[in-house]
């Protein structure tokens, strides 16, 4: 019998090699066939394999796994509204801290435009670590109407991938992405049937003992702080539940800009708590209420897991304090005092 490779090993590999944007000799048509070729190639290395393993890597059960993860989430890095020298200390930061997988959770530009997909690719061909990405609101064209209708997530699967919804294994833990991003809401997030139902299925196949973090690009839950009232997520609650019933124990989002100086917050679902950590704009001046760009990295257990902001100072990148939380049996996660 052949062996198998593990899927985690095979799907880190095609996500640290993402497909480039098209040469100015070369025509989206024959970028996209590039595209489709890397990524067979990586799918035809999951052949023979068990069909859970060919279906997701999530399927891979925890005890063949390490038990602890460092996770990096980096969001709202908005190519076209960036500060280079920011967007350059974001990767040295990355670089020093060593994550074993980095999450992005969406807009790496500001008007999804070629230029901007650029120089965002080029950033993700300098990422330290394997990475998965899911895109946000600005990563669909605004101005170009027609695209926006037609093909509104067309060049972010040109330059990052055809999976707007990727989910990847971690140490021990699983991770999986959920688009928030529609093209039929301007600023607001909404969640498809299609996304709930593909949502179930993987939490239902990744059961376990280890975390399961959730990435959306809109904050499903808003932050005790946060001035904004109402949702910012059609069917977020219904997004909600299904994470709760399916044993979510982190959510991870972008979109405000605002990491409320980086403090975690409980999610009270069902009589336990989800943690929730809301993620700042990682390079861009796009800040909001004098919040610098940041990122977070998220050091998980099966039963503990730690979240560390890394704010700019104006010259680098510098850890705030970390707030570390434990899995309690009668109320899910509970941060230390």
């Amino acid at each position: 019998m052949p062996a198998v490779r593990r899927p985690e090993q095979v799907l880190s590999r095609a996500r640290a090699q993402p497909a480039r944007t098209p040469t100015s000799s070369e025509s989206d048509s024959e970028a996209a066939s590039r595209v489709k070729r890397l990524t067979d190639n990586y799918s035809d290395k999951l052949t023979g394999a068990e069909p859970a393993v060919e279906k997701a890597i999530c399927r891979l059960p925890v005890t063949h796994l390490n038990l602890m993860a460092k996770l990096a989430h980096i969001t709202d890095l908005h190519s076209g509204r960036h500060d280079d020298r920011i967007a350059d200390a974001l990767i040295d930061s990355l670089s020093e801290q060593a994550p074993d997988q980095i999450v992005i959770g969406g807009d790496l530009t500001q008007r999804s435009r070629r230029s901007e997909w650029r120089r965002a690719v080029g950033w993700l061909d300098r990422m330290p670590a394997p990475w998965i990405a899911t895109p946000g609101n600005h990563d669909i064209p605004m101005f170009d109407f027609t695209r926006r209708a037609v093909s509104p997530f067309g060049r972010f699967r040109l330059n990052v991938g055809e999976d707007l919804e990727p989910s990847a294994r971690v140490g021990g833990a699983l991770v999986i992405c959920v688009r928030t991003a529609s093209p039929h809401r301007r600023v607001e997030g909404a969640v498809s049937r299609e996304s709930l139902t593909q949502l179930r299925e993987t939490l239902d196949a990744g059961r376990g003992d280890s975390p399961i973090v959730l990435v959306t690009h809109h904050p499903l839950a808003l932050h005790p702080a946060s001035q904004r009232a109402g949702h910012t997520v059609v069917s977020g609650d219904e997004l909600l539940t299904t994470a709760e019933a399916g044993g979510v124990d982190l959510l991870l989002s972008g979109h405000t800009h605002r990491p409320h100086r980086g403090r975690p917050f409980s999610v009270n679902l069902g009589g336990r708590n989800l943690i929730a950590a809301h993620g700042g704009t990682a390079c861009s001046t796009r800040t909001r209420a004098d919040e610098p760009p940041s990122w977070q990295m998220v050091t998980m257990e099966p039963s503990r897991i730690a979240l560390t902001m890394f704010a700019w100072d104006g010259d680098r990148f510098t850890p705030g304090d970390q707030s570390v939380w434990q899995r309690t049996e009668s109320a899910g996660w509970m941060e230390e005092s």
